[in-house]
């Protein structure tokens, strides 16, 4: 995920840009009080893997800028008058950094690290920084191309990552210049054209608030399901609502669909009633849910349809139910597992939103609709009314797209990781930090 990711790239920076006195880091000389540890030799192999690690974090800037550039529209670039020509520069200041990013890296002599670099732990804990800056692009090179690229983020967003990418260029440059005393080192090609013109794209995306909304893309592993036994207490309950998720991939029919929908409402209930004493405004969320999935079962009373499976999330559904009904209600439960089942909650609920409107669409779903007549052949004492069933696309249904979609879909836009504003601040306290004077090489601050 993108937050992850690059919260780690921003803290492993920020914690760089904090360290002075380079050549006393890596075991040379710079204090009459600390002996020298490594020879000139060591310390040129050291800066080749830094430059290495450096080479990795400058290939995601470069990546990061392609795939925003064609989408990306300019703060400061003139509305133009006729609306059906674009300006001669699209985004003048990002263009520039594409440039500058491409031509550094292809200028760099410095290879990309290999994977056995990347995971193995390095004892000076500098370099263990930049390992950490390496790793953290390598994973961040995924996001592009799961949620962040083929214009899939609004302008807000757009401005957001255009923002990470000029702080993240502009770290790199100062570490460059702080760095130009170890043996060998290279120093980036045009650093000040690099530096100007993450500065120019840094006040560009400044200059409207950014949406941390963001750092909620990106790639995520892929789910599976939780085999073995049950697990003891509510961590079964988990256990089984987690596989009810998964085994949601798969489309249930109508029979299915209604035993899942009755099944959440009751593991609703019963969570609210545990929920009672140790978060109140978490029972109150589980009692709506609760209504929600009363009010929806009513209204899928009548509706049938045999395609799709779902029997395996039925299974998972009564699980859940049985395991809950075992715990005591006067016992002691760990508040982080009761919001847990929040996020599940939301993620059942936006699937089975999608079931309804895709069994809809799809004519997966009919509604059973009574004739005006009575069944003669039923072979019943008494006649009942004939019925039919239609495609529930053709039949008033309006009630139950307004409470899938007003009630039982999550509200869009999920909240940001925390700290997503603090580790953006924190890296730009840190490009701009200057060491304290008279401050002993053991401080912190170096």
């Amino acid at each position: 995920m993108y937050g992850e990711n690059g919260g780690l790239l921003r803290a492993e920076l920020s914690s760089l840009l904090r360290q002075h006195r380079v050549q006393l880091r890596i075991g040379g000389d710079g204090s009459h009080t600390v002996p020298v540890s490594t020879t000139a030799e060591e310390r040129r192999q050291l800066g080749e893997q830094i430059r290495r690690y450096r080479q990795s974090a400058l290939v995601w800037c470069r990546h990061a800028t392609r795939a925003i550039e064609p989408y990306a529209s300019s703060n400061l670039t003139r509305t133009v008058a006729n609306p059906f020509r674009l300006p001669t520069i699209q985004h003048g200041g990002l263009a520039a950094l594409g440039q500058a990013l491409h031509h550094t890296v292809e200028a760099s002599t410095a290879p990309l690290p290999g994977m056995h670099e990347l995971t193995t732990p390095q004892n000076l804990p500098m370099v263990e920084h930049w390992r950490q800056v390496a790793r953290a692009a390598a994973l961040g090179e995924h996001d592009f191309d799961a949620g962040l690229g083929d214009g899939r983020l609004d302008n807000q967003q757009a401005h957001t990552l255009i923002g990470d990418v000029a702080a993240t260029v502009r770290a790199l440059v100062v570490l460059d210049q702080r760095y130009a005393n170890i043996p060998g080192w290279e120093k980036l090609h045009h650093a000040d054209r690099l530096g100007w013109s993450a500065l120019a794209c840094a006040v560009d995306a400044s200059m409207e608030p950014p949406d941390y909304a963001i750092d909620m893309r990106g790639w995520r592993p892929k789910a599976k399901v939780i085999d073995g036994p049950a697990k003891p207490g509510l961590l079964g309950v988990l256990q089984a609502e987690h596989n009810l998720v998964i085994r949601m991939q798969s489309f249930p029919n109508a029979m299915n669909l209604r035993l899942v929908i009755d099944s959440q409402r009751l593991l609703s209930s019963d969570l609210a009633k545990l929920a009672k004493g140790t978060d109140p405004e978490l029972q109150q969320q589980w009692h709506t849910r609760e209504r929600t999935y009363a009010d929806l079962q009513r209204e899928l009373r009548n509706v049938g349809g045999r395609l799709g499976k779902g029997g395996l999330a039925v299974a998972e559904g009564a699980n859940a139910i049985g395991r809950l009904k075992e715990i005591r209600p006067d016992s002691d439960l760990d508040p982080r597992m009761l919001h847990a089942f929040t996020t599940l909650f939301h993620r059942l609920d936006d699937r089975i939103a999608d079931v309804i409107e895709t069994g809809i669409d799809r004519h997966a779903y009919f509604a059973r609709v009574k004739l005006p007549r009575l069944d003669e052949h039923s072979g019943a004492m008494v006649a009942p009314i004939r019925t039919r069933f239609i495609p529930l696309a053709e039949a008033d249904h309006r009630a139950i797209i307004d409470l899938v979609r007003d009630r039982l879909r999550p509200p869009p836009g999920q909240p940001p990781l925390r700290g997503a504003k603090r580790s953006r601040a924190e890296l730009h306290a840190a490009i701009v930090h200057r060491p304290a004077k008279g401050a002993s090489p053991d401080a912190p601050s170096l």
